[in-house]
């Protein structure tokens, strides 16, 4: 397969994409989805892995609502995975565990060159499928809803 590192065009996920939902333990709940245009593919990430070449570096700093158990502005925790779906966004084709949320939430406070690098993902995403961030909690932020206007993230995926 051919690398995906120089295709394609960077596209940003912000927290206030997410979606606000409830967390739970070792279940993955989608907070983010993208379906695939017609004529497009998708894919995670931007750019070489190579931290000199690198495009997309990334952190996501995940707060509690206070809604369902915990307190407004608790820290979420558990692993971040990136994940393509099929049509109906019910069977998962391709997934990875990125990174922990303790990790991206402690690369917030790193100079932006330092933080973790989010580089191109295969496989990519065929038209009509969808691309999902979910969350895996772990059990300390079981029932723990995530607020996106609270929290703070910065993460891509491409668009060829």
């Amino acid at each position: 397969m051919q690398s995906l590192f120089g295709m394609g065009d960077k596209r940003n996920i912000v927290a206030a994409d997410l979606d606000q939902d409830t967390l739970k333990a070792g279940t993955e709940v989608t907070v983010w989805s993208q379906k695939v245009p017609d004529d497009k593919v998708l894919f995670w990430g931007h750019g070489r892995a190579q931290r000199e070449y690198a495009d997309a570096f990334v952190f996501a700093e995940l707060l509690a609502s206070g809604n369902g158990t915990g307190t407004a502005g608790d820290e979420l925790s558990g692993e971040l995975v990136l994940a393509i779906t099929d049509s109906q966004q019910r069977r998962v084709l391709a997934s990875t565990v990125f990174d922990t949320l303790g990790e991206l939430a402690d690369a917030k406070a790193d100079d932006r060159t330092n933080r973790p690098i989010m580089a191109a993902l295969a496989p990519y995403a065929k038209p009509g499928r969808h691309i999902e961030i979910r969350i895996r909690a772990a059990s300390g932020s079981d029932g723990k809803e995530l607020d996106p206007s609270a929290s703070s993230a910065r993460l891509y995926y491409s668009e060829a």
